[in-house]
């Protein structure tokens, strides 16, 4: 970081110049395969050939023509006196003049190698002028001086084949015995040629890089404004996405999209994350580093805030007479600790106060400097509310994960099932026994009324089921499964409701939602409206007239359920709608308020979903970038110690191995400078958006679904805040917490009744864990690497030889089923084709 400029235009991206390390390690690797597995058996070749006489050449006829074998009987030359005075031996050199260049090659290169290793460990990411002064002249030296030798090489070895088949193999008008291009030996040669021929690419890649600058450049283009480059990244993106369902075979969706006009949301908001002026000179390697690197320090800052906040509870205990609503206490941030989280942390905790189980979050104080510690109440057997809402969270659940696949597979082949898209039992078939879901598990009381499979931009799958368990008829809607699903995810600007309002008679008006979930919550409201199935469900006489409506969906589907809820609330006072991790960023603050009597939205864990905001994103870039100015120690040692297992009492010593303190981050370097420009547009930014832009929450009531031991074997539920959510997590689960089966596990297993006594053991568990980690796990973990020394260093030559090993063996062991010869087998002094015989490393012998 950033990419290095070799010469104008032509630079090294997408890697960076410390990135280099990596690719001569590839260069050097892969010329020690060169040597071992193909200019190593041809010099073999070439030397048992030589020692035996069978690269002779009598009057320049080679040993594979009829006429060589007029003088050569059984391997010796049978010459009278006149033709020895007329008869030149020569040898066959062409293959040796190969070999000889080929090693030559080979070890100019890793020379080359061994200096670009050097010189890419010099300097950090982001100090790049002394590193980049060694890199350029050895790329320079690379492109234009030692690419010669496979340019000569490659050149000379077509111009021999070529020449050699041109004068038919030096048999003259005769035909060979055998051809020479037969031998294994020659795909062996062939082999050496091509590798020459792909490594002159970087020629092309050369041309190619100075012609697309010179057609983007301003002779072409002019000087592209924000609106082209939202153009641009619209095409690119739904370029992407298409080739993705094309890989699939549209198996995934994207049939879809057309990319007109559905994708601009989403590349608006990209140039906007990204600037549409400065650009930060980023590439794949620094995105990796730095992500596990500020993953490292988002755990050190919860470890220290889970160690303050022992600490407050310790004297919560000690204390009499507290009040009854909970502890609330408001510290300076300077006297807090200054790596403790900026957002919110959280982690369960125990109070003997009132004997109520209850959780202690931080959050940062509105509008101002401070941070307050606020209890969160755990949810409680004795509270007929939380009750209820856990068995219905429970109960619910399920339907949301069938909807995925199940519910699909059940109906597929069923005569009701119009071409796949759309299945609805007749209204006067309401009581019919045969519309069970029997085929599905737990679900043998639950009733298929309608379902619709039509995906697509706006339309969306899901189905009205009757649970006659809990009395309700149920929604349930699906999440991100489809290409179509994910242009609708990104399709993240908010859109005003006032529209929407007037027509599902709530009050819209200043009220925002995220417009691709708006689009299929209205998607849905008028598929619903122009069947009338719920107006003949509920309808007089009907078996679910007194049913309650119950909304339910997981990720995409959870926000689409909770638009369609708030839309059709209106007809349906007592509707409840559970949002089962939902996204977070579906509804603005003051209407995420008003849904919190209908809607309970389900977060588990670290959940990467419900913590996606814009204005979350932009922390994390923020942070990242200023991550990276102040790593102090090169990228491969980086790549070493992020890789590596640390102990949690481990990790502020080896996170200030890496990194500086932020006063001591050097500013002169190119990238700091951007990253001053960087930060000077996004405050003009923030602040001309600032009246305009809305923030966007998690909807209704918020269920946080903590795991306390960390291995998804104990989780305690508690009404969390939404700003408890304002901060990406990055955590090795972040990703699988979104999974919405073992939602339903969790939810069936947890036991409000038995909740106050475990509780109680695993806080005080956690009280003392600090002094448990240097007991339990004192000695150093440490990650099994294959060929690894007892130490855990690599041990890169046995590595290397057995890696060498491997392909050998694959190549001997396999080359012969992919390469066929006919062979001519001599037996009794008869001569015949006999097809099935096989020439490479073994040979076959006809008995």
């Amino acid at each position: 970081m950033p990419s290095l400029t070799i010469l104008g235009s032509l630079n090294t991206r997408p890697f960076a110049g410390d990135d280099l390390q990596i690719l001569s390690l590839v260069q050097g690797f892969f010329r020690i395969l060169q040597l071992c597995c193909l200019v190593i058996p041809l010099a073999a070749n070439y030397y048992f050939d030589y020692s035996s006489g069978r690269n002779l050449t009598i009057n320049g006829i080679p040993p594979w023509c009829p006429a060589y074998h007029d003088k050569d009987v059984g391997g010796y030359l049978i010459l009278t006196i006149e033709d020895r005075e007329n008869t030149k031996i020569e040898r066959i050199d062409n293959t040796g003049i190969i070999i000889i260049l080929s090693f030559f090659s080979v070890f100019i290169d890793l020379a080359w190698a061994g200096a670009v290793w050097s010189a890419a460990s010099v300097g950090t990411p982001t100090e790049t002028t002394t590193r980049d002064g060694y890199l350029r002249p050895l790329l320079w030296s690379k492109i234009f001086i030692i690419n010669l030798f496979p340019a000569i090489l490659f050149s000379y070895g077509i111009y021999a084949v070529d020449a050699q088949r041109r004068n038919n193999y030096g048999c003259g008008d005769e035909e060979p015995i055998y051809y020479p291009d037969d031998s294994v030996w020659f795909l062996f040669y062939s082999i050496l040629i091509v590798s020459y021929a792909f490594e002159l690419l970087i020629w092309a890649a050369v041309l190619v890089n100075k012609i697309v600058a010179f057609l983007r450049g301003p002779c072409f283009f002019g000087r592209s404004s924000a609106r082209d480059k939202v153009h641009r990244y619209e095409i690119l993106v739904g370029n992407f996405l298409r080739c993705l369902s094309l890989c699939y075979c549209f198996k995934k969706g994207g049939k879809n999209i057309k990319n007109r006009g559905e994708l601009r949301d989403a590349a608006y908001a990209l140039t906007d994350y990204v600037n549409n002026d400065t650009k930060m000179d980023i590439v794949f390697s620094d995105l990796y580093v730095g992500l596990k690197l500020l993953a490292r320090i988002q755990k050190e800052r919860r470890l220290d805030a889970m160690k303050h906040i022992a600490s407050i509870a310790a004297s919560f205990m000690s204390e009499e007479g507290d009040n009854d609503e909970g502890a609330e206490h408001v510290m300076n941030r300077e006297s807090f600790l200054k790596s403790t989280l900026n957002k919110c942390s959280l982690r369960v905790m125990h109070s003997t106060r009132n004997m109520r189980s209850s959780v202690l979050t931080i959050q940062s104080k509105p509008l101002s400097e401070e941070y307050e510690v606020i209890e969160r109440a755990i949810l409680s057997n004795d509270n007929d509310n939380d009750r209820r809402a856990l068995a219905d969270g429970a109960h619910f659940v399920p339907h949301s994960v069938h909807i995925y696949h199940k519910i699909g597979h059940a109906v597929h082949d069923h005569p009701l099932c119009v071409h796949n898209a759309t299945f609805a039992i007749p209204i006067d078939s309401l009581n019919d026994d045969r519309f069970y879901l029997k085929s599905i598990h737990g679900q043998e009381s639950t009733k298929l009324i309608f379902a619709s499979f039509l995906i697509g931009i706006h339309a969306t799958v899901y189905a009205i089921l009757a649970d006659e368990v809990a009395k309700a008829i149920v929604i349930s809607v699906r999440g991100t499964l489809s290409l179509e699903d994910v242009v609708v995810d990104l399709q993240c600007l908010p859109q005003e409701l006032s529209e929407v309002g007037r027509k599902c008679d709530f009050e819209g008006s200043g009220h925002y939602c995220h417009s691709g979930i708006l689009s299929r919550g209205k998607w849905m409201y008028e598929d619903i409206r122009k069947r009338r199935i719920l107006h003949e469900v509920f309808s007089r006489g009907s078996p679910y007239e007194n049913y309650d409506l119950v909304i339910v969906g997981h990720s995409l589907g959870a926000g689409c359920a909770c638009i369609l809820a708030t839309m059709i609330r209106h007809k349906y006072p007592r509707l409840r709608c559970f949002a089962f991790e939902p996204p977070g960023c579906v509804y603005d603050e003051a209407l995420c308020n008003f849904s919190e009597s209908f809607i309970t939205s389900f977060v588990r864990h670290d959940d990467i979903v419900p913590r996606l905001a814009p204005a979350n994103a932009d922390a994390l870039r923020d942070e990242f970038f200023e991550l990276l100015a102040r790593v102090k120690i090169p990228k491969f040692k980086l790549f070493r110690d992020i890789r590596d297992i640390v102990n949690d009492d481990d990790l502020s010593r080896r996170n200030l191995a890496v990194l500086r303190a932020t006063e001591s981050t050097p500013r002169d370097t190119q990238y700091y400078q951007q990253l001053l420009t960087f930060r000077n547009e996004r405050t003009e930014k923030d602040i001309s958006n600032r009246s305009t832009s809305t923030k966007l929450y998690i909807p209704g009531k918020i269920i946080h679904l903590c795991d306390v031991n960390g291995d998804g074997s104990f989780y305690i539920p508690y009404w969390a805040t939404r700003c408890e959510f304002n901060e990406i997590i990055l955590s090795e689960r972040m990703i699988s917490d979104h999974s919405a089966s073992p939602l339903v596990d969790i939810l069936k297993n947890i036991r409000l009744d038995e909740l106050y006594d475990s509780t109680k053991n695993h806080s005080m568990k956690f009280q003392n864990q600090f002094e448990l980690i240097q007991d339990d796990n004192s000695h150093d973990q440490r990650r099994v690497v294959c060929f690894s020394t007892r130490q855990c260093g690599r041990n890169f030559v046995l590595s290397s030889i057995v890696t060498i090993a491997i392909l050998l063996s694959f190549l001997v062991n396999n080359g012969c089923e992919f390469f066929y010869r006919e062979a001519v087998v001599s037996r009794n002094g008869e001569k015949r084709n006999d097809p099935s015989t096989r020439i490479g490393f073994y040979g076959y012998e006809p008995l």
